[in-house]
């Protein structure tokens, strides 16, 4: 009974194996039946396996292979009691002695098999209770079921999920269903059609069939056709077969409310998402989104996509996201639609203030588009996960939300999600992602004329162009975003703005401003309640003392900071100003006190981001240079330098580079290769001179000189230390 196996079967070589394993292994007679439950989502390949594994294991059940199509996703699934009597006809029964019981049927069928080794394929079954009857009672026989919905139901089956082909298996199929038309073609045509078919195998066999049924079409015309993706779906039609009409039977049979869900996540640009999303698609509860979520992804209209920030996320076949967003357009109204889409992006900005308070312990900048639900959003995060760490999970749905928010005009929305991703794309140096969202937001924000969206997104790009250590450029942004929060009246943002401005004096070598700015902005802000501002701009303070020789000055603000943070739960400045606060008390010849501080910054690192473990291999190294400790000193800057170039952060860089030739020039036992250090003392003149930070590039210089005197080269020695001591003057 089984259907002929397909001459171009490809791929999906892996769960074969598995089908056959399972079905050929010997069974006692008493034992149940070996069973294999193959589910996926429509036009995926599920019938095509089975009859294919079927057909190998013809062989090791050489009394009969029955096949059913129950049409489980139809509107009306088959009669396991009609489908009895054709087994029972097929097995020598003759018509007028099938039982009209369907228990009787049942039975029957049952002990025919018995004593036989046959093997059974249920093609499309609905559910468990259609399958039951049709299971033989014996170990000599197998059976295969096949479904959109996973029969979890089914004891003791092995169970196989299939996913989209791969590219190379996909390519195979296509060129063996097409025969020659594809043997001339060199160009990427062949790929673009496995691409655009989204590895789907009944995709895949439509477009073989169209390529070799319409002769005068070129593979480049089909891609074209395929590339439209609002139309993607009428293209892939062939006869009767066609993926639309697939995927709608699974659509059809789900209930009402999981239909509108579908349709509604089938609007979003993010590539996966959480259950808060799906929530606030539908405007429910989370309870009540989880139980629709488990519908579709029972019957395989959605996929578990994997687990990010302590949360299953969920995700569409690409094809699948294409008939979502069909359904929605011709079943919900504009106004519906964009709705939907602006509650979803509210709730990853509920996410984005979560990450913002826990990261500076407060936010100093009003937000006026609307978040959803607020309190559903807190529910919904797993309360071991650090925010952060949630935000992350986010990073791909906030640059999508950007885009969508600019798409649909919302501006509030857009430039909101742009600054509410800074915290995260500046801990994890996400650049490219950074600058896309700050450049979309900005056209939108300069479109409509809202002038506060420019000011604080000229803040974000500001921090951008910081850690990229392009200070000038930084300082002249803020400097922008200033006037325009003073322009408009908007004094909280222009604090903001102001608590920023020591940042760029520091590396500029003004460090006499850096004082006077940041030791006002810290009077300021903290008067005005903004604490975790004011600390941050103080740090900067700090930072001026110590690089103009006052230690002393310098470990009394780190350790005020460091205070001050502990007091308001601020874990990223206890991080950050324990780690100078270290360097200040190493300055003042205090290694004891700075490994003591050393020691408070190791449980912490985390809180940082990315450049944690810069900041503790250099401390670490730093602190074993300041005891004399100079194979170990090298060991630890050297992994300090390798993870600063692994962030491909300059000032790292120089700092490590700083010390490293430290370490050469303090171990006077080391005389071995001179002209190595000489070359490694030439690289980090150049890193430093790109960064245009004077204190640091004085450094460099001054021990490059050192080198070059020990070297033999005194006149190369002398114009190093005129331009460091030029360098040197220009600090203050």
């Amino acid at each position: 009974m089984l259907p002929p196996a397909l001459h171009d079967f490809s791929g999906q070589r892996a769960e074969l194996a598995r089908i056959e394993t399972a079905l050929r292994e010997e069974r006692a007679a008493g034992a149940p039946p070996g069973l294999v439950t193959v589910s996926g989502p429509g036009g995926i390949g599920k019938t095509a396996l089975a009859v294919q594994a079927a057909h190998r294991l013809a062989p090791v059940h050489p009394d009969g292979q029955l096949f059913a199509a129950l049409a489980g996703a139809s509107a009306r699934p088959a009669d396991p009691a009609a489908v009895l009597g054709r087994f029972l006809r097929a097995l020598g029964v003759p018509a007028t002695a099938v039982p009209d019981d369907p228990e009787e049927r049942a039975a029957l069928y049952r002990g025919l098999l018995a004593e036989r080794r046959v093997l059974v394929v249920l093609d499309d079954a609905y559910d468990e209770d259609q399958v039951a009857p049709l299971m033989p009672a014996g170990g000599s026989c197998g059976v295969i079921v096949t479904g959109r919905v996973r029969l979890g139901g089914l004891g003791g089956a092995r169970r196989i999920e299939l996913r989209e082909m791969s590219e190379e298996d996909g390519l195979a199929m296509l060129r063996a269903g097409t025969g020659d038309r594809l043997a001339s073609v060199t160009g990427t045509e062949p790929a673009d059609l496995v691409r655009l078919c989204a590895r789907l195998p009944l995709a895949l066999r439509i477009v073989g069939s169209l390529l070799v049924s319409r002769p005068h079409w070129r593979p480049a015309d089909l891609v074209a056709r395929l590339a439209d993706e609002q139309h993607r779906l009428d293209a892939l039609r062939y006869r009767d077969l066609e993926v639309r009409a697939s995927f709608e039977l699974s659509y059809e049979g789900l209930r009402p409310a999981a239909r509108c869900l579908f349709r509604l996540l089938g609007l979003l640009e993010a590539p996966d998402f959480p259950l808060r999303a799906a929530a606030a698609a539908a405007d429910t509860g989370l309870s009540e989104a989880q139980d629709l979520l488990d519908d579709l992804v029972d019957v395989h209209l959605l996929d578990i996509a994997g687990t990010r920030g302590g949360q299953v996320r969920y995700g569409f076949h690409d094809l699948i996201r294409a008939y979502a967003r069909e359904r929605a357009e011709a079943e919900e109204s504009a106004e519906v639609r964009e709705a939907a889409v602006v509650r979803v992006l509210g709730a990853l900005l509920a996410v984005t203030d979560i990450a913002d308070r826990d990261h500076m312990g407060q936010s100093m900048f009003h937000r006026d588009a609307p978040r959803w639900r607020p309190d559903r959003v807190e529910a919904s995060l797993p309360p071991s996960v650090p925010p952060m760490r949630l935000l992350a999970a986010e990073r791909a749905a906030l640059v999508a939300g950007v885009r969508q928010a600019a798409q649909l005009g919302r501006d509030e929305l857009c430039w909101e999600l742009a600054v509410g991703a800074h915290t995260l794309f500046e801990a994890g140096r996400h650049y490219d992602d950074w600058q896309e969202c700050y450049d979309t937001a900005m056209r939108l924000a300069g479109a409509t004329g809202n002038l506060r969206g420019r000011a604080r997104l000229l803040i974000s790009m500001a921090g951008l162009l910081y850690t990229r250590r392009r200070y000038g450029p930084a300082e002249e942004a803020n400097t922008e975003a200033m006037r325009l929060f003073e322009h408009i009246g908007d004094r909280r943002g222009h604090q903001e703005a102001l608590s920023n401005a020591p940042f760029f004096l520091v590396p500029a070598g003004r460090l006499s401003a850096a004082v006077t700015t940041g030791s006002d902005a810290y009077e300021l802000l903290l008067a005005d309640g903004q604490t975790a501002a004011a600390l941050h701009a103080y740090s900067q303070v700090g930072l001026a003392h110590l690089q103009a020789g006052r230690a002393e000055d310098a470990v009394e603000v780190f350790g005020g900071i460091v205070a001050g943070a502990r007091e308001h739960g601020i874990r990223t400045l206890v991080a950050r100003d324990l780690y100078w606060l270290g360097q200040a008390w190493l300055a003042l010849g205090r290694p004891d006190r700075a490994e003591e501080t050393f020691t408070e910054l190791t449980p912490l690192t985390g809180d940082m981001g990315p450049s944690d473990p810069f900041y503790l291999a250099h401390a670490r190294g730093c602190l074993r240079l300041a005891r004399g400790e100079y194979g170990e000193a090298r060991r630890r800057l050297l992994e300090a330098l390798e993870l600063a170039r692994s962030l491909d952060d300059p000032m790292f860089e120089t700092r490590a580079l700083v010390d490293l030739l430290d370490v050469r020039l303090y171990d006077v036992r080391d005389h071995r290769d001179l002209r190595a250090a000489v070359d490694r003392a030439e690289h980090a003149v150049a890193v430093a001179r790109g960064i245009h930070y004077p204190y640091l590039l004085a450094g460099v210089l001054e021990k490059a000189a050192v080198l070059r005197e020990a070297a033999g080269e005194p006149v190369a020695a002398r114009e190093l230390a005129g331009e460091a001591a030029a360098v040197r003057a220009r600090v203050g």
